[in-house]
């Protein structure tokens, strides 16, 4: 899952202020904690997304839909050129327009594939197996960027 970093800033900034600031006793914790928020704030608007990150996803998708259609080409020939115009659709810029309609397409396809005759069954296997391997890479990918938590070192305080 790819969250903007204006919504994650947005939610440490409020996290602060509704949960944090009430808790504080001291004026000088509280001015320190608004300097905090006030730098936040002012980096909220200048953090750029991650394009890379966003390209590799978006192409995995692609790949996985197009090797779906492949797979249903022989058996369903009408779900095959659905998802190839579903995919000759999509907006080609910015990266993250085309991430952004990609997942409705990917979810058209699950669809498709659970509409099929039984006759296309051996072909809607391969295509759910293409499928589900991008979404098994897509979780690997939300979570490599994930840091160690710092759990343990929070609750001592």
């Amino acid at each position: 899952m790819l969250i903007p970093p204006e919504e994650l800033l947005d939610g440490a900034v409020a996290t602060l202020l509704e949960a944090v600031l009430p808790a504080l006793g001291t004026r000088f914790a509280r001015s320190q904690l608004y300097a905090v928020v006030d730098v936040l704030r002012n980096l909220r608007d200048r953090v750029e997304p991650r394009c890379a990150g966003l390209a590799a996803e978006a192409a995995s998708a692609e790949a996985a839909l197009r090797r779906a259609a492949e797979a249903l080409r022989p058996t369903a020939p009408a779900a095959a050129e659905s998802l190839s115009r579903a995919l000759d659709a999509l907006p080609t810029a910015p990266i993250a327009a085309r991430l952004e309609a990609l997942g409705p397409a990917l979810v058209a396809a699950f669809e498709t594939l659970e509409s099929l005759p039984p006759a296309a069954a051996e072909a809607a296997v391969l295509a759910r197996s293409a499928l589900a391997g991008h979404l098994a890479a897509q979780a690997l990918r939300d979570l490599a960027p994930l840091k160690p938590s710092l759990l343990a070192e929070i609750s001592r305080g």
